[in-house]
Order: structure tokens, then C-alpha cells, then sequence
């Protein structure tokens, strides 16, 4: 085996690697090696030891990369300049566009703060435009040139791309709608959607900006977007919807020759039925329970279990609307009437201990411990009022005046009113649908795929990933190009999402997003004699993290 030994010569050490092996039975050096000095060695060691790097920078890689794979498969940036063509060097409008959607998804930022977020991400070296030429005024100028009719062209062709890359089924789509409170002030008369109304996040006192949403049943893939006034109820907007719906039908539905429509109630009108019965569109839609009272408060006997829906049952009925057959479905569940059961309680909870108060003040003028002036028969009927506002507490409560000297009152639970809200009411939902080829349970199922885009719009509601609020905008114009990019990025995370799970890793958006942001492009910098250079590769990851990786090609979008 090869051996180290040293030479003295002229009283210099000299190494040298030297192999031995016997020749004619005597040890004798076969083959040598000249090393040098220990001076020798040690200058050529350092010449060749690994250089340690000066320092190291991480890039958020993982989501960008991923999201961007799917941006380029749908030509986004193609799609936004041919629409509006770019006029100055630099980043297109497009690419103002795409990275705010990829912020709103991954980090959402203000327009102040997006170009520091840009330099922190592989973004920068993948486009080569400088941080510097996103900043917030030039968002804003950018901005500036969409214009509704624009948006609109936009989300065709967007829609055309999603059914020609991804094959998804456009036979069914589901309809809702929710709010977004804004910071607007109350005295900008320069906007118009943005408006007080019915807050779905309790903040009555904050300006909404209402958002209808259409999105594809598997995975809530939306298709079409809009917005609309935060004073509008949904109810009265429907019917412009479904006009728009009809007339883009071909970009929104494709080939499809007998789409359908999903809705919620409080959507549906007398009016809007009529357009959808004699049109040729198909729809499963909630209706109110006094539209067909007598056929929602079917005795429970009568429903017939759905052997597919553990706890599900169902009535199935016909009408006439319009001058139109259509089919009826009373579908109940012991989940929804469990809920619906704990609300109700709740609520008479309420209502008892007002009551409770109201008897008890009107008690103590009766029996001389309270003084002043005595409230009036019309001022108690409209705390009354009040109190008994809420939804069944009229029907469950009565209460019994008496204004014959100080008035008083006396209140009870009306038990059979109770037993029969319980048994003719809770737990139900109607449903009415013009497609007479669906069985009650397609029809049931179809309708409870609505729950899915509630958990779209609670995304879009999050505070990590996919948010709309804040929106730092004042102007019509600017929201609807907010919400624009807000959609584009919850389209961008629900195709991911559908690629991933139908490979087998089955994760909701949340843990995917998360996964795809903790993979960081890792740069490692040298810098020697004046000279920098730089490495990148990739940080550990988890064995769920490099099946992402591989699926979404991730290493090859970072080559740029």
C-alpha cells in the first residue's frame, strides 16, 4: 500500500508517496510520487481547499416556481398584453398583473412594499427586471389602463385556456357571492361599490365591496368573476348575473351543450326564474320555504333515505313555474338539523333573558320601586318588536300585555310551536331544479358542493394566503383590478392543488401553499480577489416537499 516518506537533501525535507514491493524477495521502491516541501504541501493544499462561501441569501422559490408553472401554462402575461398592449420598456403590464397575483397568494403586501417582496423572491433573477421598477406608483399608473370591459375579455380567454390545458368539467358550476369590508372613508364620493350593507364579517360600520363568484364543482375553480355595490342584496343583483352568465356562455361553458347552474337561495327572483326556465341553461337552485310551504313541511316519514349521504334524507315533488315542470326536492340532514337546533336554543336564550328584563323593569313600576316616567304602550310594542325579531321567536314566544293602570307583561314558550318548528322545519333545505333527469340524490349532492366555494371565499378571507383585504385602493376602478389579481391567485392555488391531488397527495390549499413556501432557493455567494460568484440549490426538503417539487417541475422553472 502506498506509504509516505521523507528525503534530506542538502538538509532540506523532501515527501514523497512511494509504493513498495518485493522484486526477486527484497522490498524495493516500485513507483514514487514527488510532494515537496511541508511548504509545498501546505501552499497546494490551499490552493485547493473548497472556498467557503462569504455569505448565503435565501429566495422564497418553492411557491413562486410552483404557481408560476401554471401561470405560464395559462399565458397570463400573454393573454393581459394582447388585451392591452404594453407601451414603455420594462415590465409589461402583464407582469404588474402576475406578480401581484402571486403576492396576493403566497405574502399578501401593499403596492409599497411589493418590490421589496420582488427582491426577495427568485422572481428578480427569473424576469431580470429591477425591485425598483414595481413600485407603488407604478403599479398604479399600470392599474390605471384596465378597464372593466378589458377585465372581462380577459377572464374569456382566461376561461377558454382552463378548459383547453386542463380538461376540467364545466357541465355544472357553482354560483355565490360574499362581502369584503374596506377601509374606504365614508365621506369618498369617488367610489360607488364600495357601500354599507349586510356584513358577513360583523363590520356593519366599515364601506363592502360585494363579490360574485363562479366557480367549477371539483375543486372551486373559478371561471367568472364580478363586483358589484356593497348596498346591493343578492337577491336583486342575481338577475343581472344571470344575463351576463348567458350572454358569455360560450367562453365560460365552452362546448357544453346543457351546462347548470348551482345557486344558493336568496338569489332567485320570480322574474330570474322565468329567464332561466325558458332558457336552455339547467339549474339546481335553493328556494325560500314559503314559495312551496305545504311540500317543505312533509312529515319527515315520508323521505326516503340517501344510501350515498350517510344521515340524508330526501322528499322528491313537481311543480309548475312559468308555465314550466320542474322538479322539487326536500332534502334534510341531522348535521344541518343539529346546527339549525343549537342556533335556535341559542337565540331563545337571548330572547328569554331580554323578555326576562323587560318583565322585571315593568314589574318594579307595578310594585313602586322604580320611578319616573312610565314607558307607553307604543314605546313597550317596539322593544317587543326587537326583542322577537329574530327568526321563529314570534311563533315560539307569547306574551301577554296588560295596560290596565302600570303596565306589565307575562311571556311563555308556546311548546307546540316549538315541536312542530322541530319537526316540519329544521334540518331542511328546498330545492327546486328543471333538470327532470336527476335523481333526488344528484340533485342533493349537487347543491351541497356550494359549501366548497364557502371554503373559497373564507380563503380569500385568510390572513397567511390568498387575502383581499386589505385592499389599498379608493376607486372603482382600481378594486375590480384588485379583485381581478385576488381571483387570478386563487386560480393559480386551486389548479395547483387539482394537479397535486390528482397525482395522490391529497392536502387542502392551506397545507399546500405552506409546503410550497417553505422551499427556498438558497444562494450561496464567493467572493475571492475581487472576484464574486454564486451558486443557488435548494434547501432540505420533506419527503411531500420533493414530490411537489418533481410534479410541479419546480428545478426547471428556476432555470428560467
Amino acid at each position: 500500500m502506498p506509504s509516505l516518506i521523507k528525503k534530506v537533501k542538502k538538509g532540506k525535507s523532501y515527501y514523497y508517496i512511494v509504493q513498495c514491493a518485493r522484486v526477486n524477495g527484497k522490498p524495493r521502491i516500485v513507483w514514487q510520487k514527488y510532494l515537496g516541501s511541508v511548504e509545498a504541501i501546505l501552499e497546494a493544499y490551499q490552493k485547493n481547499a473548497p472556498i467557503k462561501p462569504t455569505e448565503t441569501v435565501l429566495f422564497e422559490a418553492g411557491g413562486i416556481a410552483g404557481l408560476l408553472k401554471f401561470a405560464n401554462r395559462l399565458e397570463i402575461i400573454n393573454i393581459v398584453n394582447k388585451i392591452i398592449p404594453s407601451k414603455a420598456q420594462g415590465p409589461s403590464l402583464g407582469h404588474y398583473i402576475l406578480l401581484a397575483a402571486l403576492n396576493r397568494a403566497l405574502e399578501p403586501t401593499s403596492k409599497l412594499q411589493i418590490g421589496d417582496w420582488y427582491r426577495e423572491t427568485v422572481l428578480q433573477r427569473l424576469w431580470g427586471f429591477p425591485a425598483d421598477a414595481f413600485t407603488s406608483q407604478s403599479y398604479w399608473n399600470h392599474m390605471d389602463r384596465i378597464s372593466p370591459e378589458a377585465i372581462g375579455q380577459i377572464q374569456d380567454q382566461l376561461a377558454m385556456r382552463i378548459r383547453q390545458e386542463f380538461h376540467i368539467d364545466t357541465d355544472a358550476l357553482l354560483y355565490d357571492t360574499t362581502n369584503f369590508f374596506t377601509y374606504i372613508n365614508t365621506h369618498n364620493d369617488r367610489n360607488e361599490i364600495a357601500q354599507r350593507g349586510r356584513q358577513k364579517q360583523k363590520r356593519c360600520d366599515l364601506r363592502q365591496v360585494n363579490l360574485a363568484l363562479l366557480t367549477t364543482t371539483d375543486f372551486q375553480i373559478p371561471l367568472f368573476h364580478t363586483t358589484y355595490p356593497g348596498n346591493v342584496p343578492d337577491v336583486a343583483f342575481f338577475p343581472e348575473i344571470t344575463e351576463q352568465l348567458l350572454k358569455r356562455r360560450s367562453a365560460i361553458f365552452g362546448p357544453c351543450k346543457h351546462p347548470m347552474l348551482v345557486f344558493d337561495k336568496g338569489n332567485l327572483t320570480d322574474d330570474t326564474m322565468g329567464k332561466l326556465l325558458y332558457s336552455d341553461a339547467r339549474f339546481i337552485g335553493g328556494i325560500k320555504a314559503d314559495l312551496l310551504p305545504e311540500i317543505f313541511e312533509t312529515p319527515i316519514e315520508q323521505f326516503k333515505e340517501i344510501m350515498t349521504m350517510p344521515g340524508s334524507k330526501a322528499y322528491e315533488s313537481h311543480c309548475e313555474m312559468h308555465g314550466k315542470s320542474c322538479k322539487v326536492i326536500v332534502s334534510y340532514s341531522e348535521s344541518f338539523f343539529t346546527q339549525q337546533l343549537a342556533s335556535l336554543t341559542a337565540s331563545m336564550a337571548k330572547c328569554e333573558e331580554k323578555l326576562k328584563a323587560l318583565e322585571k323593569s315593568l314589574l318594579a313600576r307595578v310594585l313602586g320601586k322604580k320611578k319616573g316616567k312610565q314607558p307607553t304602550k307604543r314605546q313597550i310594542n317596539i322593544a317587543l318588536e326587537g326583542i322577537l325579531s329574530g327568526q321563529y321567536m314570534k311563533e315560539l314566544y307569547t306574551v301577554e300585555q296588560n295596560f290596565d293602570g302600570l303596565p306589565f307583561i307575562k311571556y311563555s314558550v308556546n311548546r307546540a310551536a316549538f315541536e312542530k318548528i322541530m319537526q316540519t322545519r329544521l334540518g331542511r333545505t328546498l330545492l327546486l331544479t328543471n333538470c327532470q333527469d336527476l335523481l333526488p340524490d344528484e340533485i342533493v349532492r349537487g347543491y351541497r358542493e356550494l359549501a366548497h366555494i364557502e371554503e373559497a371565499f373564507k380563503l380569500m378571507k385568510n390572513r397567511d394566503y390568498l387575502r383581499w383585504q386589505p385592499a389599498f385602493h379608493w376607486t372603482d376602478q382600481k378594486l375590480e383590478v384588485h379583485t381581478l389579481y385576488c381571483v387570478l391567485a386563487l386560480l393559480l392555488a386551486t389548479l395547483a392543488r387539482k394537479t397535486a391531488c390528482e397525482a395522490g397527495i391529497d392536502v387542502s390549499l392551506a397545507v399546500l401553499l405552506d409546503d410550497l413556501s417553505a422551499i427556498k432557493e438558497v444562494a450561496l455567494i464567493y467572493s475571492k480577489d475581487g472576484r464574486v460568484n454564486s451558486e443557488f440549490t435548494l434547501n432540505r426538503m420533506t419527503p411531500r416537499q420533493k414530490k411537489l417539487a418533481e410534479l410541479f417541475e419546480i428545478g426547471e422553472v428556476l432555470k428560467g
